[in-house]
């Protein structure tokens, strides 16, 4: 077995490699001839060495010293079984090479494994039977040579201590034999792993996740598909995998290049030759599957490797040999269409990646310059020709030992620069297979895919990039749902891992590159004869020139920096076949159309074009097949004169063209979902055919200024979203549509008023059709105030985000805003005149109060307190996951202190807290500070949280784009449910964690403020953990909750570290006590417990507590007198414990449940002080129980 290397090492003068430069064998046996050599050790050699290159002195030249020969031979193995025999120990060669074999395990790390065979291992350890007798003869041989003697039963003791085999345990020796061949194989390649080529850079990382696929330890047949794009090092691994795990099974096969072997000599060539190798038959046997050859495969282990499967049928051929393995068999195979596992009842599928930078990096260079790291001066140019390969294997491999034969760097830049335009032939020839097995519609969404653009222009919400584009092709008889999915499954399209919605269709670089090349080889000299357009300098001259012909489909004329371009009328008459017209040009360049355009091809699915000259399209237009027509900043006054039949059409959208005075009829536009007419400055009104339109989700007319009215009688059925923001003359509104999500009306200053506003937008007092709308912006709507707040709230059950931005008449918001059940972000930033809040639902994530001066912060802080902590206590709901990844809720509002309830706080940007318990652990509430004057424009905060001096997590809590006129609070929590927590208590050892929390404001660029003057932090446990002290909010809140148990309880301290004082109030016990005024009292709850060691368990702290009353729960006392309580004893907040726990816990009587009532005080921060106290707090609340009915008796 060789030794795994690595990449740029050299070779290693220590002493392993030098053992490893003298290896010859890998296994030696030592025997006894007369006793085994014809039988079991002649079996367990011809076992060994189908697998293994295994010594036996019969393979020994004549003439050889025997002793010597020997001796080389062992210490050239890598491991050593010794026969143990009945009449072993009766050979003094067979004593000395056990000895020699001994030494060898010393001092060379020798594997040894000792087999019985028809002995005890007793016999053999104890020198007892015949080797208590072989020892008789040789005591009296060597009766001047004790010291030899002894050395021969040291090393049979020592032998037969080893973990060994005993053929007595066995009634079969084929399968003795067997066993002992597994164990052997598994100790050698653990000592040895396969040799790692140098070109295999990061191959162990893939091996782990595959090995782990293959369970190779399980009984089953299992297949592992490697699956990827051409190049990616399929057949690589699948080599390194077959070396590594051959070993290991009786029968192997490795078919390489099915692909070809098909194509060449047949399906049934390749079956033949697959069950003749696992047979070990002649490749012409006439007939190998026989019913005997199928049975004695269906009793064997076997490995496979079948490289480039690349059909079904191909798929379905090898499967008839899979279905005939026996137990523990493994099949592997690689391939570039995924859809040949579904041949397979049951398969695992590895999916290849690209390669990272370093290990890109790693692998060019080795085939450059044949060393990890580029020669100097040749970094940069290096990093171009990776950047190139896109993480590519056979791509860096290439080009390396291509560049490996350029000297200068004059060479290596022509180079880079051939590569643009004329790609290298291997890796195309590669790449192409896959393009070749495609059917002509589907390699014309590949080369649409590779040759233009693949992604929206414009984001619309109800049409993303790959349904539009589907749409499209479908619109060109491409067969596209299908076809799509074809490319996908052969790893020619794929999507990023952050792109949930499987939107942004992809393609890797090469592959581009690959299609490129394909469509310029339709016409190499004339583009004009090409399918396909995209280099601006090429598209210019055949515009200008007037080149284009039939062939040409697509043009996407990127028209930067290239100056005017002068048309003609009859420039696009010649491509009549033109589908795809996409033109955009920056600020400097301008198209030209002074004859005007004579036509326009029939067959246009998308006409994107910027600042198009013409005031209408020609007569001659048809849009019949159009799927999008987009015309930003044109000229248009108006598209065409009549109807036009639209039959495709999904998209319209003109924006910006600010002399457009008409829009046409589009009532035979059935599948029109988006327009968008955002400030056309000149249009005046609508064509009613809009509203009737029955797939309408999307309409925005934001900057049309001239628009007085919006009144449609027509029921829109599919309207999804309006916008109407900065239509500063609309005056009449009445839109309806129960399928309404989003609408927008901030800026339109010159509605009425807002009452009559609601009569005509939302149906009168009582708001109907607009059930469905998530969200509602309403910035700037000077006439909200709290009543029409009411209306539309009522009638938006489904809001999610409402904007209120600068409502300067808003003063508060109406009661029934907690019915909004789903509200999960309310801004209210410059709402100057709001003083209040009431209650808020539990749904709330964001709440920007941000320049909101006159609004009551104090109550506002503590109903935000008890939403964090509902939604860090209920890890399951929506509302927390469906947060986006490393966002936390976040609450902001005036305010220039962190509140009271925060005990670890700091007038710093960081802090340092105690060590808290891991277990239970649910998230923290934090609290930052924010100076006055602070420009947080597109800014973020960043909390980064340690564990010692590794970093945890980092989480941007905060996202707002206003500047503060004032010192600001903000709130936000943080659960520790994602992996990086689970990573963290793994690591850091012990119970507890040693956290501290760093807060920074970033800007764009990098860019980072100082201006935070404070932060805090409470940590947050399960409710259900018992392990620490939690202390309650528990008041007539302003926040709903609309869970059964309105106690919200965080992190007061571990049993062992002391918090003191936080407070409990509940109505109905204040009013028990005969509390005249429920905000004077905090009170303490101290439960009857049958396990008070547990509160005993404490140390000594330092405290000073006022007075205090007791009075019983279970009969309150009127008429008892108010007394004086210890001078010296521990405000330490209690876990308040109700009926049902106090029968969890095996309370016996609640009479014994006691209160602790501490008068209100105007200076909190004496109940807070810890400064003069050595008593033990359990010593404490054990007397307090233990004293409380006798004074309760007295005072009766």
């Amino acid at each position: 077995m060789a030794m795994q290397q690595h990449i740029g090492s050299s070779s290693s003068s220590s002493s392993s490699s030098m053992v490893a430069s003298l290896k010859k064998y890998d296994v030696f046996i030592s025997f006894r001839g007369e006793d085994t050599r014809k039988t079991f050790t002649s079996h367990l050699y011809e076992a060994l060495n189908k697998k293994v290159l295994t010594f036996i002195d019969i393979e020994l030249e004549k003439g050889d010293e025997i002793s010597s020969a020997l001796h080389k031979a062992i210490e050239g193995s890598d491991a050593s079984i010794v026969i143990f025999s009945k009449d072993y120990a009766s050979s003094k060669w067979c004593l000395n090479e056990l000895v020699k074999i001994l030494e060898c395990k010393r001092d060379r790390r020798q594997i040894v494994i000792p087999v019985f065979y028809d002995i005890e291992p007793s016999d053999v350890r104890n020198q007892t039977g015949s080797y208590q007798q072989a020892f008789e003869k040789h005591e009296r041989d060597l009766r001047h040579n004790k010291d030899k003697l002894q050395k021969w039963k040291d090393a049979l003791t020592e032998a037969a201590n080893l973990s060994g085999w005993n053929s007595q345990d066995y009634g079969m020796e084929p399968i003795f034999i067997k066993d002992i061949v597994e164990d052997v194989l598994k100790k050698l390649n653990r000592r040895h792993p396969f040799e790692v080529n140098k070109e295999l850079v990061g191959i162990e990382k893939k091996y782990e996740k595959m090995e782990s696929l293959l369970e190779i330890g399980s009984n089953d047949v299992r297949i592992l598909v490697l699956w990827g794009m051409g190049g990616i090092g399929k057949t690589t691994l699948a080599k390194h995998l077959y070396g590594r795990l051959c070993s290991q099974f009786e029968r192997t096969c490795f078919i390489e290049d099915i692909r070809e072997e098909s194509t060449k000599h047949g399906l049934k060539f390749v079956r033949n030759k697959l069950f003749s190798t696992l047979l070990e038959l002649p490749l012409n046997a006439p007939y190998v599957e026989t019913p005997i050859s199928m049975n004695k495969l269906a009793h064997e282990r076997s490995l496979i490797v079948l490289d480039d499967v690349a059909t079904i049928e191909q798929a379905e051929n090898v499967n008839i040999v899979i279905n005939c393995l026996g137990e523990g068999s493994r099949v592997i195979i690689t391939t570039r269409d995924m859809q040949i596992c579904s041949q397979f009842d049951r398969c695992e599928i590895y999916e290849f990646e690209e390669m990272n930078v370093d290990e890109s990096f790693q692998l060019f260079c080795w085939n450059a310059f044949r060393e990890k790291c580029p020669k100097d001066g040749f970094y940069n140019l290096s990093k171009e020709a990776i950047l190139y390969c896109r993480g590519n294997p056979l791509a860096l491999k290439v080009l390396g030992a291509n560049f490996r034969t350029k000297k200068s760097k004059e060479a290596w830049k022509s180079e880079l620069e051939k590569l643009k335009k004329i790609p290298n032939r291997r890796i195309h020839d590669v790449l192409k297979l896959s393009f070749d097995d495609l059917d002509p519609t589907q390699q014309n969404i590949f080369l649409d895919i590779a040759c233009i653009s693949t992604a929206l222009p414009q984001s619309y919400h109800s049409i993303k990039a790959k349904y539009y584009r589907i749409a499209v092709w479908n619109a060109c008889d491409f067969f596209a749902d299908s076809g799509f999915e074809v490319l996908l499954h052969k790893a020619l399209i794929y999507f990023d891992d952050f792109d949930v919605d499987k939107n942004e269709i992809k393609m890797h670089g090469l592959l581009v590159e690959m299609g490129k090349e394909i469509v310029k080889k339709e016409s190499s000299q004339e583009p004009g004869r090409r399918s396909r357009l995209w280099d601006q300098k090429e598209i210019y001259d055949v515009l200008k020139y007037n080149k284009g012909t039939e062939v040409v489909e697509a043009i996407e004329f990127r028209a930067y920096d290239i100056g005017d371009l002068y048309l003609r009328s009859y420039s696009f008459k010649n491509m009549s076949n033109l589908r795809h017209l996409h033109i955009t040009i920056d600020l400097d360049t301008e198209v030209h159309l002074f004859q005007g355009l004579e036509w326009l091809s029939d067959k246009l699915r998308h006409l994107y074009w910027d600042f198009f000259p013409l005031e209408s399209f020609p007569s001659t237009f048809c849009g019949e097949w159009l799927v999008q027509l987009t015309m930003k900043s044109s000229n248009l006054k108006k598209l065409w004169e009549g109807i036009q039949r639209l039959d495709s059409l999904m998209i319209l959208d003109l924006d910006k063209s600010k002399h457009l005075v008409e829009i046409p009829d589009l009532s035979r536009a059935p599948n029109l979902q988006v327009v968008s007419l955002r400030y056309c400055e000149s249009l005046c009104q609508l064509h009613p055919s809009i509203f009737s339109a029955p797939k309408l989700r999307e309409l925005y007319l934001s900057g049309c200024t001239k628009i007085e009215s919006l009144k449609n009688d027509i029921y829109t059925e599919s309207l999804q979203i309006l916008d109407l923001s900065e239509s500063s003359s609309l005056a009449e509104f009445l839109v309806t549509s129960d399928e309404m999500m989003e609408l927008s009306l901030w800026g339109a200053e010159y509605l009425v008023t807002a009452e009559e506003m609601l009569e005509l937008s939302l149906g009168g007092t009582v708001v109907h059709g607009f059930s469905s709308l998530t969200k509602l912006h309403l910035t700037g709507c000077s006439q909200i105030n709290t009543s029409s707040l009411w209306l539309i709230l009522d009638g938006t059950p489904s809001l999610r985000r409402l904007n209120l931005r600068k409502c300067h008449n808003l003063e508060t918001l109406p009661g029934n805003i907690h019915n909004n059940s789903m509200l999960e972000t309310l801004d209210l930033v410059g709402c100057r005149k709001l003083k209040y809040l009431p209650k808020l639902p539990v749904s709330l994530q964001c709440l920007l109060a941000i320049n909101c001066f006159h609004l009551d912060t104090i109550s506002t802080q503590r109903s935000i307190l008890e939403n964090m902590l509902h939604k860090l206590h209920s890890p399951d709901e929506n509302m927390l996951h469906n947060m986006p990844q490393r966002k936390v809720a976040l609450f902001s509002f005036p305010g220039d202190r962190v509140p009271s309830e925060f005990y670890f706080h700091t007038t710093k940007d960081s802090i340092v807290i105690p060590p808290i318990p891991k277990y239970g652990l649910c998230g923290f509430v934090i609290c930052i500070i924010f100076s006055g004057g602070m420009n947080v424009d597109l800014g973020e905060v960043i909390c980064t949280i340690y564990q010692h001096t590794g970093e945890i997590g980092e989480y941007t809590p905060l996202y707002w784009l206003d500047a503060l006129h004032s010192d600001h609070v903000s709130l936000g929590c943080i659960g520790c449910y994602d992996s990086n927590w689970v990573k963290a208590e793994s690591e850091s050892g012990g119970d507890h964690y040693n956290l501290s929390f760093q807060f920074s404001c970033c800007q764009y660029f990098g860019m980072k403020s100082n201006r935070i003057i404070g932060c805090g932090v409470i940590p947050v446990y399960n409710l259900n953990y018992s392990g620490v002290e939690i202390f309650e909010i528990q008041s007539n809140s302003q926040l709903s909750d609309e869970s059964d148990d309105n106690e919200l309880q965080f992190l007061a301290k571990d049993v062992d570290c002391h918090q003191h004082s936080k407070f409990d109030i509940n109505e109905s016990q204040h009013q028990e006590i005969g509390a005249e005024n429920e905000d004077d009292q905090q009170q303490l709850i101290i439960p009857q417990t049958k396990n008070m060691e547990e509160l005993n368990d404490t140390s000594s702290c330092s405290c000073s507590i006022g007075s205090f009353e007791i009075q019983s729960t279970a009969q309150p006392s009127d008429d008892s007198d108010d007394i004086e309580g210890f001078d010296d004893c521990h405000r330490h907040s209690i876990v308040h414990i109700n009926e049902s726990q106090h029968q969890e816990i095996g309370a016996e009587n609640e009479e014994y449940q006691q209160q602790l009532i501490i008068p209100q005080t105007e200076n909190m921060e004496e109940l807070n002080d810890t400064s003069s106290c050595s008593c033990s707090i359990g010593l404490l609340l054990k007397h307090i129980l233990e004293e409380s009915k006798r004074v309760f008796l007295k005072q009766r």
